[in-house]
């Protein structure tokens, strides 16, 4: 099967750090490959995958300056995408809503991947074409979607392979992302601190970061390891004790859940978003109502078995899995 994949235009495919979107698709290009089909990743010109890329850009808008208008890089480039349409049997798009207006004038099928919980306008704009291919990437997400038919749910994967799983617990926890309110890095600083436990704080700087993080940091008990690239990433997770995730934003399938799961490390999470369908109870890890009650679990997740949260991971997350179900789909259309 031809098939095109499009990513955003914000940074390399995959990522050299932080980026979901860029990640996953990458991980699809590679094993689309894999077993053979023809692939073309739409991305900026320094992404680093096997296969075919065609850009407008030499690299990303995150890395560049220069653009400041973000969103009108992402539509030039799907311009660029639909161009090239005729040579693909399926394109999937993973970059919001914006290849609906291009969808009709091109006798390719388009798959649209929404890694988003949607805001009203991106709802009015789907409803506009019900004709259209609509994957999510949780049940939770569905809920958002009222009056769109969904073609189908597939949950986010990642390279379990490229994630040494480690049996023996460590002795800090983890809390890796953004740096913003809603992430909760405060809220698992305050955790880790009433339990006694170290905690090690990863991710990209931000404004909020050095207000409210910063002064929180003393090296030791609470320390900031920078933002990691996948060795660092695999290191420090592989390594913890459990993964903090009190979240409260609207998140469709957070990547770090998978990651941590992956290393055989625990996810210690608020009951929030896709949190219940993602981190089984007991088995990838705990999830508490409130953040009260996080302390408490985090004295006591060192007692879950590893190993299973290990193969959680494998069975459910991996790779292999989440390409098998986009290839039902893309044939389906096709």
């Amino acid at each position: 099967m031809r098939i095109g994949l499009v990513s955003t235009m914000r940074t390399a495919v995959p990522p050299r750090k932080a980026g979901s979107v860029e990640l996953i698709v990458g991980l699809m290009a590679e094993e689309l490959a894999r077993r053979g089909h023809e692939v073309t990743v739409f991305g900026p010109e320094d992404s680093r995958v096997s296969t075919r890329v065609i850009s407008l850009l030499p690299k990303g808008y995150h890395h560049d300056p220069t653009i400041w208008d973000w969103q009108l890089a992402e539509f030039m480039q799907m311009g660029l995408v639909y161009e090239h349409a005729a040579e693909f049997d399926v394109i999937n798009s993973h970059v919001y809503c914006y290849a609906l207006p291009f969808t009709r004038l091109v006798k390719t099928p388009t798959v649209h991947t929404f890694h988003i919980c949607p805001t009203p306008d991106f709802l009015r704009f789907c409803r506009m074409y019900p004709d259209g291919s609509y994957v999510l990437i949780s049940e939770f997400q569905r809920r958002f979607f009222d009056g769109v038919r969904i073609s189908g749910v597939v949950y986010n994967g990642v390279d379990t392979a490229s994630f040494p799983f480690n049996p023996e617990p460590g002795t800090y926890c983890v809390y890796l992302g953004d740096f913003r309110p809603d992430k909760g890095p405060l809220e698992s600083i305050r955790a880790a601190r009433s339990a006694g436990i170290p905690i090690r704080l990863a991710g990209p700087e931000s404004e909020y970061f050095h207000q409210m993080i910063k002064p929180e940091l003393d090296g030791f008990n609470v320390e900031y390891v920078g933002e990691v690239d996948h060795a660092g990433k695999v290191a420090l997770l592989g390594d913890a004790l459990a993964m903090l995730f009190p979240v409260s934003g609207l998140e469709a399938c957070p990547l770090v859940l998978l990651e941590s799961m992956a290393c055989g490390t625990p996810v210690l999470a608020i009951d929030s978003g896709p949190v219940a369908e993602i981190v089984t109870q007991g088995v990838g890890g705990i999830y508490v109502g409130e953040l009260a009650s996080l302390e408490e679990q985090l004295k006591h997740i060192d007692q879950l078995d590893r190993s299973a949260v290990r193969r959680l991971a494998v069975e459910r997350f991996d790779v292999s899995r989440m390409v098998d179900e986009y290839l039902r789909i893309f044939e389906l259309v096709a």
